[in-house]
């Protein structure tokens, strides 16, 4: 759009615009569109098409987003039959937004569903409209539009992360709770939330007040303080059903989470 400029501005428009295409030659292949890289945003408005990631295929349908960089292994376009695909669509250039792009794809993915009125979408749609206008008459202008749009991918994108690691939290918290009495590892819990042993410890921690391993200890104290109220079994047996490793452990970490013996536990309790 741009083609002096007259300073290395690191986040500017190439290419953007509105458009419905009908015709199944609409196909677009990553690694057929140069050795430059950029990024794309495009907005399904109406109709739709089909995307390929790598091994991974979507049917992009209204109220969706294809955010990709190239050259990259993905391909677009309109498959047979289609009633025709309308959207809008920018494409970003630029060290920032090279840098930026990879939060942007991770939180998002190369295809996600965004309302009408979420912040991405309208600051394309204005983007474009400023374009098809030419009101963007400097490179100034038009990476200050470029910025607003890739920091509000990126917004978008951290509320997607959290929305995700709090999933796995979840998930990693009822896998716990399920299987307490067997020999559950916090690695076990931190890959089934899908993030990494610290980072998960961080936040475990930080949603239920204490780390992994303590609160998974303290579900065993709890159910075998149940045990001992409601059963008669003995120690080892209790010890076996609630994840100790004998006996003389469930002791030790009884008292020193109850402030007593098991034994003395039983008795006042019944």
């Amino acid at each position: 759009m741009f083609p002096r400029r007259a300073l290395p501005l690191h986040a500017l428009p190439v290419a953007l615009g509105w458009a419905r295409e009908t015709s199944t030659e609409y196909s677009w292949h990553g690694l057929r569109r140069g050795r430059g890289e950029y990024t794309l945003f495009q907005y399904t408005l109406a109709g739709g098409g089909r995307l390929r990631v790598g091994e991974r295929t979507w049917t992009v349908g209204p109220g969706e987003a294809m955010l990709l960089h190239f050259p990259a292994d993905n391909h677009y376009w309109l498959p047979a039959g289609s009633v025709g695909w309308e959207f809008i669509y920018v494409c970003l250039q630029g060290r920032e937004v090279m840098r930026v792009w990879p939060v942007i794809e991770k939180g998002l993915g190369p295809c996600v569903r965004l309302t009408p009125d979420a912040v991405p979408v309208g600051v394309a749609a204005a983007l474009v409209v400023a374009g098809l206008r030419d009101e963007l008459a400097t490179p100034f202008a038009a990476s200050d539009q470029a910025y607003r749009l890739l920091m509000a991918l990126t917004a978008e994108a951290q509320r997607g992360a959290a929305v995700a690691e709090h999933a796995g939290l979840e998930r990693a918290r009822q896998h716990a709770e399920a299987h307490y009495a067997s020999a559950v590892r916090v690695e076990d819990l931190a890959g089934l939330a899908g993030l990494s042993r610290f980072h998960f410890t961080r936040l475990f921690k930080a949603r239920h007040g204490v780390a992994p391993a303590a609160w998974l200890l303290d579900q065993r104290v709890k159910q075998a303080a149940t045990l001992l109220r409601t059963t008669d079994w003995g120690l080892k047996a209790i010890a076996a059903r609630c994840g100790f490793p004998d006996a003389h452990y469930l002791g030790k970490v009884f008292r020193g989470r109850l402030g007593q013996t098991p034994g003395d536990y039983r008795r006042a309790v019944r």
